[in-house]
């Protein structure tokens, strides 16, 4: 039950599917709003203080299973990143919305408030069983 107390502050995965799979029926067919989602899901992962690359190890290590997302390439400007079995894809079947949100939010986060991020990859069709590894380029930009 996920309202017993958790000593360790932690959801098991089961349950942490349950939620984003019922989230996903309510929000059916709705990118932008899994995008904006997942930019608040960020948020409380992690809080900020934490730059980007701790993120992306953290979160490597905190969803036990065989999905993996590396930073291919990083300069000042433009972070590109592969996602290979994307739990959210696979195994809660859900689009990529939320998490290429956690992702851009994660980023946009660790730096100044002057600069905003985009974010650039295929659309994915999400029946395609293979949409689940991806990459996703995001790009730093100076906000006007």
């Amino acid at each position: 039950n996920i309202r017993d107390e958790d000593p360790n502050q932690s959801l098991d995965f089961f349950s942490f599917k349950k939620i984003i799979a019922a989230q996903n029926c309510l929000l059916y067919g709705s990118s932008m709003l899994l995008f904006e989602i997942g930019k608040k899901f960020s948020f409380y992962l992690f809080p900020y203080g934490k730059n980007f690359e701790e993120i992306i190890q953290e979160i490597n290590s905190a969803i036990m299973t065989d999905w993996k997302v590396e930073i291919v390439d990083n300069t000042q400007n433009e972070i590109n990143i592969q996602v290979y079995n994307c739990i959210f894809c696979s195994e809660i079947g859900i689009p990529c919305d939320l998490f290429t949100g956690f992702l851009v939010h994660s980023l946009e986060k660790s730096l100044s408030s002057d600069y905003t991020v985009m974010h650039y990859g295929d659309i994915l069709d999400s029946n395609d069983p293979n949409h689940n590894t991806f990459a996703l380029r995001l790009k730093i930009e100076k906000k006007y």
